[in-house]
């Protein structure tokens, strides 16, 4: 440019030579000032592409940043081109998932157009993959100092798993209950022992958007499809000073795919064991992929039905002649409308609607027996961004579920009703990260809302009962990011404050008979309101050797609210009848934790972390001493309350190595010790007395086993999981039912078998290959090995 513009400036010169010298004299001075003009302001060019070292294959939408800035992504052949720059010295930074972080200097000449080549490492150690979760803001998995695990997309393709949960049952220290398979019309995932019933003590996300009701806590981990999923981030430990209640244990973010073709997409049909069937369909496309913005957009639908199985106990199936198989349809689709307004901004829509109907194992005159169905309906909307050092993310979700349960008996008479329950969450959350070099400072506020509005309608009687409940949550949160000594050490800190009011409670019945004239005492159409606050510190340190070694200590405070169903509904449950208290608090759980992670012989990596936690105002269902009179005889008045104090430790440890390229072996180990320490019962003549007693459903010993082979014949996926005893119930006292107070430990083995030729692929999926069996507290069995052949196409 530079040399342009004087040879201009010169040919201009020689086309007036025989003019005046003034004007000579004038077109000196213009070609003067362009050089100094072209000095000032000289730019230059840097093209580049990007290669898989191992293949020499491109690597498609890497991000590429400059100084710590992200500036752009490769194309869908590895390009990328930087204009505009300014000559003189700068980092690159290029990394993308299953890949390790490539770090260059580079001299940019002025003037100049630079074409370079970059190769990427690929890795299956997950060292180098960028993470949101566990700080709000992208982080490099070893620059957090937290212990954070991820189910990669190699893992979801490989793993033999048919639902979301079941991804995370080879994560360490995680615990999932899912007892019936596909079956379960619920399943329930907490970690590093607690509780293995209470879902509303581990926060689940997609997109980092919540999924936990207010009204129980729990998540629906049926109605996501695992084909539309990229990755899951699992944060463990206390999270509440980001994301306040549900955190309290860890939290779970499941990153949906975002399209970058300009069309693709897959059709499966499968088949499986009593006789099952069924289909996924998934589509996506970017308008214009090497485009920097544009819209783009994707399109996921399934569908399941089975015959199911008969999963009630053989003496039950003697003693009640109306015992049937629990079947299951189920269907859900989900759509993304997005546009990318550049490569680090973007708007984007979501809508899921799912439904299922599943019975539950018992049929007296009623077609399809007991059943529950979840009716769901989720809205979100979401505009994040950076620019130069801030970055921003705005997030609105609008979260339905018509829930419905049918339920029949015949004892002395038969009895029929059904549920009602319109379980809504809303809200609004916010985050705003500006970068001052040694410092990361991340701000947000959340507003949320949760209500159910229930009924239970008898049709073998005149009965009708409500419930209904809304609470109110407010949020806000400061964390600082400090990095010292060119990031060897690292230093999180932060502090959130929340604020809830529960409101607009109440519990009715109506025309009351025999079935509810016991709850009558308990009749209250507003419930006194009610709120609480809670303060959650957390702070963390790591040390980096280098980028194969590093320790971190952490401290942090979580809590978990109380759940609207406890706090506006009475009824019954298994062992009384359960009161509603709107005064319940949160409860509260103190974490220290000590973790580590070494890197040799770039195949082998290992972490270990360990924990100590204390917890106070733990909600328990305790007996009030007082008692009802049920058809059947005089049963405990019960009520959730804050009476004890808990004391959770333990260890997890984790050995990933790789033989071969595509041979990859993944091991852990993770033991919790989880004990009551302090029980106040609520009435001094309670028998029951808790201190010193095992937390319920948690195995004090987990192990598992992954191995991933990929060749040209076939691509293999072999898991173990190893699932110690667990005490039956709080009391840790002998159940009749499982003739035992702790459940046996077992051992499942899953195969998965793929092959792909061309666009066409098959996978055979033989899950709990040894048909062992277990069973839930009420006797209830597995659905033992299960077998589904899967048939597709990508396009």
């Amino acid at each position: 440019m530079q040399t342009s513009l004087i040879l201009v400036t010169w040919n201009l010169l020689l086309k007036f030579k025989n003019n005046n010298q003034a004007m000579k004299k004038y077109m000196l001075i213009i070609a003067f000032l362009l050089l100094i003009f072209t000095k000032l302001f000289a730019q230059s060019k840097l093209n580049g592409i990007i290669y898989n070292s191992e293949n020499n294959e491109v690597v498609s939408y890497a991000n590429i940043s400059i100084n710590g800035q992200a500036v752009a992504v490769s194309n869908e052949k590895g390009q990328f081109s930087i204009e505009n720059i300014k000559p003189g010295e700068y980092s690159v930074i290029i990394s993308y998932v299953g890949y390790e972080i490539l770090k260059k200097q580079i001299d940019i000449d002025e003037n100049k157009i630079q074409n370079l080549e970059f190769k990427l490492k690929p890795t299956s150690y997950l060292t180098g993959e960028v993470v949101i979760t566990a700080t709000k803001t992208e982080n490099y998995i070893q620059d957090i100092p937290v212990r954070v695990s991820i189910v990669s997309s190699r893992q979801i393709e490989n793993i033999p798993a048919q639902t979301t949960d079941e991804l995370l049952s080879f994560v360490p220290g995680v615990n999932v209950s899912r007892n019936f398979g596909i079956f379960s019309h619920h399943s329930r995932v907490t970690m590093r022992g607690l509780n293995g019933q209470e879902q509303g003590r581990v926060l689940v996300m997609v997109d980092g958007i919540p999924t936990n009701k207010a009204d129980g806590g729990s998540v629906n981990w049926n109605l996501m499809n695992t084909g539309q999923i990229e990755r899951i981030e699992v944060v463990k430990g206390p999270g509440s000073s980001l994301y306040g209640g549900n955190a309290m244990g860890g939290a779970i973010n499941i990153i949906t795919k975002k399209p970058t073709k300009n069309f693709q997409g897959k059709v499966s049909a499968n088949y499986g064991t009593y006789n099952t069937i069924g289909g996924q369909l998934y589509l996506s496309g970017k308008l214009n992929p090497e485009a920097e913005k544009g819209f783009y957009w994707n399109l996921n639908s399934f569908y399941r039905q089975s015959d199911g199985y008969i999963t009630a106990s053989e003496a039950e199936q003697l003693a009640n002649p109306y015992i049937a198989e629990s079947d299951l349809m189920e269907w859900g689709t989900s759509a993304k409308l997005g546009y990318d307004i550049n490569p680090t901004s973007n708007i984007e829509l979501g809508l899921l609607y799912y439904d299922d109907d599943r019975a539950t194992g018992e049929r007296v005159y009623q077609p399809e027996g007991n059943n529950r169905e979840h009716d769901t309906y989720h809205l979100k909307a979401k505009y994040s961004g950076n620019k130069n050092k801030t970055q921003w993310n705005v997030s609105v979700f609008y979260l339905n579920e018509d829930y419905k349960r049918i339920s029949e008996w015949m004892k002395d008479d038969y009895t029929f009703y059904k549920v009602l329950s319109n379980r809504i969450d809303f809200g609004v959350l916010s985050t705003l990260s500006y970068d001052l070099d040694k410092h990361i400072i991340t701000v947000g506020i959340d507003l949320k809302q949760g209500s159910v509005d229930a009924i239970d309608e008898y049709f073998t009687s005149t009965d009708i009962v409500y419930n209904r409940g809304k609470m109110n949550t407010f949020g806000l949160f400061i964390q600082d990011e400090i990095h010292l000594f060119d990031d060897k050490i690292k230093i999180v800190a932060g502090l959130r404050f929340d604020y809830a009011n529960f409101f607009d409670g109440g519990f009715e019945i109506e025309a009351p008979t025999s079935e509810t004239t016991f709850m009558l005492n308990y009749h209250n159409e507003n419930l006194s309101e009610d709120n609480w606050n809670a303060l959650s510190p957390k702070l963390s340190l790591q040390y980096k050797f280098n980028n194969n070694y590093r320790i971190y200590v952490n401290y942090a405070r979580g809590f978990r609210p109380p759940v609207l169903d406890d706090m506006c509904r009475s009824g019954r449950i298994r062992g009384g009848f359960k009161v509603s208290d709107p005064s319940l608090q949160p409860e509260y759980l103190n974490n220290f934790e000590l973790g580590a992670d070494t890197r040799l012989l770039d195949r082998l990596r290992t972490s270990l972390s360990a924990y100590y936690s204390l917890g106070n105002d733990f909600m328990y269902y305790v007996n009030t001493g007082d008692s009802i009179q049920f058809s059947y005889g005089p049963r405990p008045i019960i009520k959730a309350s804050n009476i004890s104090e808990v004391e959770i430790y333990g260890f997890e440890f984790e050995v990933n190595y790789r033989f071969l390229e595509n041979i990859i072996l993944n091991t852990n180990y993770a033991y919790a010790h989880s004990q009551i320490t302090n029980y106040e019962p609520l009435n001094m003549d309670d028998p029951i007395d808790l201190t010193n007693k095992y937390l319920a459903d948690v195995p004090n010993h987990m192990a598992t086993a992954t191995l991933q082979w990929q060749n040209k014949i076939v691509n293999a996926g072999i898991t173990a999981k190893y699932t110690g005893k667990r005490w039956v119930n709080d009391t840790n006292q002998y159940d009749d039912i499982v003739q035992d107070n702790q459940y046996d430990a077992y051992t499942i083995m899953d195969l998965k078998l793929s092959k792909s030729i061309k666009k066409i692929f098959v996978s055979l999926n033989v899950q709990n290959i040894l048909d062992t069996k277990f069973y839930n507290s009420k006797g209830a069995v597995n659905p033992g090995r299960f077998i589904t052949f899967e048939l597709g196409t990508r396009f």
